[in-house]
């Protein structure tokens, strides 16, 4: 029987530390995903920043889980060599902030040359997961859009021939894409790393709160809660208001089915509304933050 623990990529609340924090402590959560801080992304951070912010998490009881970078999210066909610095600077980031996770992306592969590039993306990521296994970090690979990754019969690809990759699970990037969300969580159980909670609908191509969508966020959580008794993350990217860094890490048009006035009460109600589906599970929260039954 699993049990879960709440994250968040906190800059959907807020782009200053102190507002993530705020937003996190006022919604009963307890870890982040850094993403951006404070109008830079986690990768532009100096060390001595990237020290402060780290203390100051703690200061709060805010723990890191995972970092939230962007390796992996660049065209196949540029040079690798240029992005291993990007690389050793995320590992760093990691070990300053105590994040033993990191989300990271397969390249953006054009759909129709998933094969031809197929070999190079596997020869990549094992250079990755090298330096990553050296540097004690997990790499957990998140099925984003246009990326090698992006259905799950690549998913399947990754895993079998990948021991060491992990794997986030996100039902709103299957939907937007027209993936099939059992498909995807059948793929992601082989080896899961975490889970994403953000919901969409193909058709209209809206992100909508958890629950709403076509992402069988529930009856995902369920069979999770089936298949394993770990401690299981649910990181919320609620992408439910046009929050400022947005257009930097999605290219698709924001569009959602609910009118919030701000990104604190946008990132409020996904919070709500994800707790409400384990709430219906039958779980409840300890004092230890953790959902269980």
């Amino acid at each position: 029987m699993a049990k879960f623990i709440l994250s968040a990529f906190a800059d959907e609340a807020a782009e200053s530390l102190d507002g993530q924090i705020e937003a996190l402590l006022s919604n009963g959560i307890y870890q982040i995903e850094p993403r951006n801080i404070d109008k830079k992304g986690i990768l532009d951070l100096s060390e001595e920043e990237l020290t402060v912010i780290s203390q100051k998490l703690k200061d709060n009881g805010i723990g890191v889980y995972s970092l939230g970078s962007p390796i992996g999210k660049y065209p196949i066909d540029e040079p690798f060599e240029v992005h291993i610095d990007a690389f050793a600077k995320a590992l760093r980031a990691c070990q300053i902030l105590g994040a033993k996770n990191m989300r990271m992306f397969s390249f953006f592969v054009e759909q129709a040359d998933l094969a031809k590039y197929r070999d190079t993306v596997l020869q990549r990521m094992s250079t990755l997961l090298a330096l990553a296994k050296c540097a004690d970090v997990r790499l957990c690979h998140e099925n984003e859009s246009r990326i090698y990754g992006q259905m799950p019969e690549e998913v399947n690809d990754l895993v079998e021939n990948l021991p060491g990759l992990y794997m986030i699970f996100d039902p709103a990037n299957y939907r937007m894409n027209d993936g099939d969300i059992d498909a995807g969580i059948q793929a992601t159980l082989k080896r899961l790393g975490y889970l994403h909670i953000k919901d969409a609908i193909f058709e209209t191509q809206t992100i909508v709160p958890a629950g709403e969508g076509e992402g069988k966020i529930e009856e995902v959580l369920a069979l999770v809660d089936k298949v394993t008794d770990d401690v299981i993350t649910l990181t919320l990217e609620p992408h439910l208001f046009a929050f400022e860094a947005y257009k930097s890490i999605d290219e698709h048009e924001l569009r959602g089915t609910h009118h919030f006035e701000s990104a604190t009460e946008a990132f409020a109600f996904a919070v709500t509304s994800l707790k409400n589906i384990l709430i219906k599970l039958g779980y409840h929260e300890g004092d230890d933050h953790i959902w269980k039954k």
